[in-house]
């Protein structure tokens, strides 16, 4: 792509061509003006745009990754994806990495029994009148779902682990007990050698000593190191190998979990010749004639016009980030753990483009989670997301600034937050006694003997010998915080919660302790020390985006797709419109949508 400029030759080039470019029509007819300017400029042609490539991926999640490889490897696609930040991976390296994928070939090898029939009965009975209005997206996502896992597998891009979980509402008919979430197995991380570097680090406390992760299915061993020899052996192994990564790599290189899957995708997009942009983020969209043909990226402290013969796809990660738009679609937006770049630009690229926003999603709008906060002496804040991991074991209770529980603890974290802006509850309290610190964690204080001394003198966790003494450090009325915790600590010995319903169901028993009896997810709280742990109401990530079609592409006020445009993961809305009946329904859409795109535009 070209355009035609002036070439100044002389001293009063500098006038004629101020008139020429503000009259354009001029431009090719200069050797004949009769205003004489051809005696002071002359045309030629220089490229219209910096550089070129088939298609071009805002944002390197694991949504555009999927998108990106999926073009290149089913298109033969020359692809450029832009990464705003340093690091590579965006909220798909913090995550677990789980998906939600019904259908798919590794959990039915593994034996697993699933049918669309099935799965989409799941999703009509949990959705019931909101379902007719998803239908559209849901077959299409149904549709991809098992044909992204076997794409990425086949190519070596993922390899995926069939997690032994339920859906979140197994009396639903159509609910399935176990396959249809998958992890990612450890990725040696070694493999890409002193790249390992540009991945984003996990957050604190998914992983312990800085960056020495632990794979979700091996939390058990890595909480009991002293169980038994077979525990303490693979601890052993774990630390000396990580001892020796540090000193070579700086970090840790066994990935796990996101981590892991973001490493693979990571790898497979270098090897398949993908260009990898970090420290690029991307300014504007170049359209031409309603058809967005290109991006504006920041590089190397350039403005590069980059050319998309094919398309651009947005996978920038959401708005979490940003303060005006979370206060304008979120109804609850204090607190997030979403990467500082996640600040809308998909968005504002596709709402440039000619893209628009659906009906605000509101209680819907995002993925929430309680957050504790980490305050280290220098530097930013740290954040915490307490989901399905010690939060739903026995053990500890949730708390209000009047020491009362309001809520079922050990609910799925998106009806816990829906529960917690119901109650009013902006700040809570975590509370938990020494039996579950050390057989779960509390947040960043991990289990199994780890060090603990740094949170406690930085006040993130709180403790002390008795509740009455825990409650007037926390600010609580002590008589209240004792009364709620004996009444819990009665309702945990029958086994029966009888305020919130907490261990009746599916979601709360899956991720309580089956070892504890008569409930997993009920213990009380009776052996001292006592800790706690200050939590705020927040949240993991957006699900309010552009309204996009099953294949990703951004649709107008008209219905019809923006021409060379594409939205992904949080850049667009929610398949079911935020609802989540299930582990692993951000990511899972994210990929599944990501791969669909990336087919979509290859065959343009």
């Amino acid at each position: 792509m070209w355009k035609t400029v002036l070439r100044p030759q002389s001293p009063f080039d500098v006038r004629a061509i101020r008139y020429v470019r503000s009259k354009p029509f001029l431009v090719r007819e200069l050797a004949k003006s009769p205003c004489g300017i051809r005696t002071y400029a002359n045309v030629v042609d220089v490229p219209k745009y910096d550089t070129e490539f088939d298609v071009i991926v805002v944002g390197s999640g694991a949504a555009g990754l999927t998108a990106a490889l999926t073009a290149t490897l089913s298109g033969n696609q020359k692809v450029l994806v832009a990464e705003k930040t340093k690091l590579f991976g965006g909220t798909s390296a913090y995550s677990g990495g789980a998906l939600w994928v019904p259908m798919n070939p590794v959990s039915q090898a593994a034996g697993f029994k699933d049918t669309p029939e099935q799965a989409d009965t799941y999703l009509r009975n949990y959705l019931k009148d909101e379902y007719d209005a998803a239908k559209p997206m849901i077959s299409a996502y149904l549709e991809a779902a098992p044909a992204m896992v076997k794409f990425l597998e086949s190519n070596s891009a993922t390899q995926f682990v069939a997690a032994p979980t339920p859906d979140y509402y197994m009396h639903l008919d159509g609910a399935c007990k176990a396959g249809r979430t998958v992890l990612n197995a450890p990725y040696d991380g070694r493999r890409l050698r002193g790249m390992v570097n540009q991945i984003r680090y996990p957050l604190q406390g998914y992983c312990a000593f800085g960056s020495l992760q632990v794979d979700l299915l091996a939390l058990n061993t890595w909480r009991q190191p002293f169980r038994s020899w077979k525990n303490f052996s693979a601890v052993t192994r774990g630390v000396l190998r990580y001892a020796a990564d540090r000193v070579r790599w700086g970090k840790g290189t066994e990935l796990c979990n996101g981590n892991a899957l973001v490493g693979r995708l990571f790898e497979k997009a270098t090897e398949s010749g993908v260009q990898l942009w970090n420290n690029a983020p991307a300014v504007q969209p170049l359209l031409e004639n309603g058809r967005v043909v290109g991006m504006v990226i920041n590089k190397d402290d350039r403005e590069l016009r980059v050319y998309a013969k094919r398309g651009v796809i947005l996978a920038s990660g959401g708005f979490a980030r940003s303060a005006e738009l979370s206060r304008k679609y979120l109804s609850n937006p204090d607190w997030t753990v979403s990467p500082r770049g996640n600040v809308g630009d998909g968005l504002r690229f596709g709402l440039e483009s000619g893209g628009k926003l659906p009906a605000p999603l509101g209680e819907n709008a995002a993925l929430w989670s309680p957050i504790s906060i980490l305050r280290p002496p220098k530097g930013p804040a740290r954040s915490y997301p307490h989901f399905a991991t010690a939060i739903t074991k026995p053990g500890s209770i949730m708390v209000d600034s009047d020491g009362r529980r309001f809520a079922n603890e050990a609910a799925s974290y998106q009806d816990l937050g829906r529960a917690t802006h119901e109650a009013g509850v902006r700040v809570s309290y975590l509370i938990g006694d020494k039996r579950h610190l050390q057989n779960y964690g509390m947040g960043m204080a991990l289990p199994g003997g780890y060090p603990i001394r740094h949170l406690i003198k930085r006040g993130y966790l709180i403790t002390a010998r008795t509740i009455p003494a825990l409650a007037h450090k926390l600010g609580i009325d002590p008589n209240n915080l004792s009364t709620t915790i004996e009444r819990f600590n009665d309702f945990a010995r029958k086994g029966k919660d009888e305020d919130f319903g907490r261990g009746d169901g599916s979601f709360d028993q899956a991720y309580g302790d089956f070892e504890v009896k008569p409930n997993p997810s009920l213990a009380p709280l009776e052996k001292s020390p006592f800790y706690a742990l200050t939590l705020y109401s927040g949240n993991g990530i957006t699900m309010y985006g552009l309204d996009t079609n099953r294949d990703g592409q951004v649709l107008k006020d008209s219905g019809e797709p923006v021409p060379g445009l594409y939205a992904v993961g949080a850049d667009s809305n929610h398949f079911l419109k935020g609802r989540y009946p299930s582990g692993g329904l951000t990511l899972g859409p994210s990929m599944v949508f990501g791969y669909r795109a990336g087919l979509h535009i290859a065959k343009q």
